[in-house]
């Protein structure tokens, strides 16, 4: 048995020729081909099943290509905590439930000291000048009602009493005198409201007043620790922020109770602005009655002289008939 297998061995292999022989040794050692054809045929049965061939794979910001020749979206990254734009944030300033006003909200709202100093400044200066007119304006509203109301008060028993020539008084008079007592009635309520917006501005201003020191500490701190991270090496600044100091926590804190005073306080002032509005209002006008009752007299006066010639007329042509008469009888 072995004679016979090693003779069938020779008669194989003279059976190859050379060239074949080099074939598939060039086909075994050779893998290039091999390697390139592999996934040509693995993406030709993904076709085949409707899948998307792997060199066509989508890849985080590039165009893919759907089956139907359809271009798809890039596929984007998610953004990572640091990314986050802190403008979209909402600004703690606004939420009366804070319970720590943080650096990134006091920035949002003034960028650097100087800036908070200017807009610190211009809103106590108009709150200044608002208090002002108010006040102004409140003197002069109860000096004028002092003014005109004996006036307004004798007009009323005239009225009533209805002696000419105030019984003949127009329509027009008698509104204007209404009007007037319904202003002098309701300006006590509309001072006593307006007094007590400026109760709640002075409070306003001493809130502002009282936290002063909060935000010269919160810029000393502020300043120093960004005076910090521009002498730090750029090996230590991607290290991980470290924890908030105690102090400028106890300020974030301290913020938050301001703000939330500071919240209630503007919203009383905005609910009674109407009655700040209504002392501007314009108040009626005021008419003299004197020159009222005068034009009046007058012309009653010349009615009554127009009367009297009409009737003296009529009777100077009877007398003249007369005399004619008798003048022709004799």
């Amino acid at each position: 048995m072995a004679v016979e297998q090693e003779t069938i061995a020779q008669a194989l292999a003279a059976d190859l020729a050379p060239g074949d022989m080099d074939k598939n040794t060039s086909s075994s050692s050779d893998c290039g081909p091999l390697t390139q054809d592999r996934p040509r045929h693995l993406d030709r049965e993904r076709l085949d099943k409707g899948e998307t061939p792997s060199s066509e794979q989508s890849a985080p910001g590039k165009t893919s290509r759907k089956k139907d020749g359809t271009m798809m979206p890039p596929l984007v990254a998610p953004a990572t905590v640091e990314e986050q734009d802190l403008s979209t944030v909402t600004n703690e300033f606004m939420n009366p439930n804070a319970t720590k006003i943080p650096k990134e909200s006091i920035l949002a709202m003034f960028s650097d000291e100087d800036t908070w100093k200017n807009l610190s400044t211009a809103a106590r200066e108009n709150s200044r000048l608002h208090r002002r007119s108010v006040m102004a304006q409140i003197l002069y509203l109860s000096c004028l009602k002092n003014s005109v109301l004996p006036e307004l008060l004798h007009r009323g028993n005239l009225l009533v009493q209805g002696t000419f020539p105030f019984s003949a008084m127009s329509q027009d008079i008698i509104d204007n005198q209404y009007a007037w007592i319904a202003w002098a009635v309701a300006l006590d309520e509309t001072i006593a409201n307006a007094l007590k917006q400026i109760n709640w501005l002075d409070l306003l201003e001493g809130e502002y007043v009282s936290v002063d020191p909060l935000w010269i500490n919160f810029w000393r701190l502020h300043e120093e620790d960004e005076r910090e991270k521009a002498h730090r090496p750029c090996s230590e600044q991607v290290t991980p922020q470290s924890p908030t100091p105690p102090e400028l926590e106890k300020i974030y804190v301290d913020l938050a109770g301001h703000n939330r005073r500071r919240l209630f306080l503007q919203l009383k002032m905005m609910q009674g602005r109407a009655w700040v509005a209504r002392l501007f209002e314009q108040v009626p006008p005021w008419i003299e009655w004197e020159e009222v009752v005068r034009e009046m007299m007058s012309a009653q006066i010349s009615g009554q002289f127009q009367g009297n010639d009409w009737a003296g007329g009529q009777e100077s042509g009877f007398v003249e008939e007369m005399e004619d008469e008798e003048e022709f009888e004799l």
